[in-house]
């Protein structure tokens, strides 16, 4: 059997050396090899390294240079990184990757300071369209510009002949024309499910801001898209991903959504792996999942893609909501609001009613996150986990947790509940509304990232796309930084909470790996793990300084396979 070339040419003190290092048969030369790296691991026993080797879509060995070209031979294929930094694939903690498709498909406002720009772009998008489609989209961000909610007469001057339904960048409300409220239906005596509102105009009339599931009243009459044309926008929202960096998802959707997935994959055209939550709180639903489950566990298992790439896709938890957002008022506070006295939000279901669904789905094998962005309801949530949570392979988690009391840090740990957070959640408040809402008292309890890894709490990062920009680079700059994108603030704001470089990648990638399966899979760029890694444009700084702000992502693969490459 032969020998690597490189190990042929070597004593055999030096062979015995090699092999023991690679752990890997004599005769597998690697199909290949990344040399000349900032390779960032994420694996403790070796967490910087210059090379590794890949075979059958798996890392086989770390190390250096000289080390890893030895288990080369003429086959192999040898990538020189040039000293650019490498990290494992990123994996985003919290995505909607369904909900972005139409940011590409629609009109993409967010991080547009001005009105006069949305309407611009809405013309333009209306242009594109064929008569009759809806223009959907969305992304704007009232407190970036004039700091006052939209109407629907700005929409009507632009756009007055065809549905406009755009969500706003927290995905909390949506702006929509008059044609929008005819076609829903929508009055000021319109009644909406709980939550919901209906805001009126100073004529008494609907404005064209919908609250919440208020907008339930227009998307019940929007036109089914077919199912071809769905599962490309899904596949061409993966690739997307795949040019940040991102080779997994915990995406959140409805149930049918995983379908789609499953599609793709038995389809052989899976970019990323993704790891499944799906919207119910209704007990006997949530078991009814099940057989959704074993469903797609078929459908990957008859696919042979598990053999050759890994994990790809598993209905894996159960999504739950118990407030809105602090922009507009809805998160849920313990004390009233510092700008809007005698309210302080309320839940929008009762902890009974939210433990029966923890309930139902950790005793039938899903673990569940919770959507809590105010103190008030991390509180209520922890309460309902303490009451109903029974054992299961993963760990539950809370959404978000933008204001949380500090004895509940470490009620997360006694409970062993993950924090799942995002970074520009915290940074896109700078300087717009965070202090005005929770008042300045509050604030060292805002974006708590170094407390939980404090007190030892396993603290996951995502971006909660397409609320906020899904580029991991961003948001490990936030994560470090933490300082306006627009420029607002006095620079670092409460930088004690900031973390460094390391935890937040880590955070980006080893943790989210940790929620699912396959921790010990992928997550790190490790002997036996996946080949999921990213290579940057340039190198990252040593400590990290602002250069990440221009760095972009040259390559992106998974088990070893080109998924990106920049243009």
């Amino acid at each position: 059997m032969k020998l690597p070339t490189g190990i042929r040419a070597m004593g055999a003190t030096s062979v015995l050396a090699i092999l023991a290092f690679a752990a890997q048969p004599a005769w597998a030369a690697a199909d290949l090899i990344v040399v000349n790296g900032d390779v960032r691991t994420v694996d403790p026993a070796k967490p910087k390294v210059q090379a590794f080797a890949v075979e059958d879509g798996k890392f086989t060995a770390i190390g250096t240079d000289e080390e890893i070209r030895a288990l080369a031979d003429g086959d192999t294929k040898v990538i020189d990184a040039g000293g650019k930094t490498i990290t494992p694939g990123f994996i985003d903690g919290h995505t909607h990757l369904d909900f972005g498709v139409n940011m590409v498909t629609g009109v993409d406002l967010s991080y547009i300071p001005d009105k006069k720009t949305w309407l611009e772009k809405i013309k333009e998008a209306d242009a594109r369209l064929p008569k009759g489609a809806w223009l959907l989209g969305g992304g704007w961000d009232y407190t970036l510009g004039e700091g006052k909610l939209p109407t629907k007469e700005d929409i009507d001057a632009v756009v007055p002949d065809r549905v406009v339904m755009l969500r706003d960048i927290d995905f909390h409300s949506v702006w929509v024309n008059s044609k929008a409220l005819e076609v829903g239906g929508v009055t000021a005596e319109s009644e909406v499910p709980e939550g919901g509102q209906v805001v009126l105009n100073d004529k008494g009339e609907p404005s064209g801001i919908l609250l919440e599931r208020a907008r339930d009243l227009i998307d019940k009459h929007m036109p089914e898209v077919s199912e071809t044309e769905r599962r490309q926008g899904l596949l061409e929202t993966m690739k997307f991903a795949n040019s940040l960096g991102i080779t997994g998802v915990h995406d959140m959707g409805d149930l049918a959504g995983v379908h789609d997935y499953a599609a793709i994959a038995a389809d052989k055209k899976m970019p990323l792996r993704v790891w499944y939550g799906f919207f119910e709180g209704d007990p006997k639903v949530i078991a009814g999942a099940v057989k959704d489950r074993d469903a797609v566990d078929k459908v990957m298992a008859e696919s042979g893609e598990v053999e050759k790439k890994g994990p790809l896709l598993k209905l894996g938890y159960t999504k739950s909501v118990i407030d809105g957002v602090l922009s507009t008022r809805t998160a849920y506070l313990q004390e009233d609001y510092s700008d809007q006295h005698g309210w302080k939000g309320k839940p929008f279901t009762s902890k009974e009613e939210l433990a029966a669904a923890i309930r139902a789905s950790n005793e039938n094998g899903f673990p569940t996150a919770v959507h809590a962005i105010g103190d008030g309801g991390v509180t209520l949530v922890l309460d309902a986990f303490a009451e109903a949570a029974v054992p299961r392979a993963q760990p539950n988690r809370i959404e978000h947790i933008e204001v949380v009391e500090t004895d509940d840090v470490k009620r997360f740990k006694d409970l062993e509940v993950v924090a799942s957070m995002q970074p520009n959640h915290a940074t896109g408040t700078i300087g717009k509304y965070i202090t005005e809402r929770i008042g300045e008292e509050r604030e060292p309890r805002a974006y708590v990232w170094h407390s939980m890894l404090d007190a030892g709490v396993p603290l996951v990062f995502g971006s909660d796309w397409p609320t906020s920009p899904l580029s991991p680079l961003t948001q490990i700059n936030d994560a470090v930084f933490r300082e306006s994108p627009f420029g607002l603030g006095d620079g670092p704001w409460h930088a004690e909470q900031a973390v460094n470089f390391d935890q937040a990648l880590h955070a980006y990638t080893q943790a989210g790996a940790d929620m699912t399966p396959w921790g010990a899979e992928i997550g790190s760029i490790s002997v036996g793990k996946w080949a999921d890694f990213v290579v940057i444009d340039g190198t990252l700084a040593d400590p990290l300084d602002r250069s990440i702000r221009e760095r972009k992502i040259e390559a992106t693969y998974l088990a070893g396979n080109e998924v990106y490459r920049k243009p």
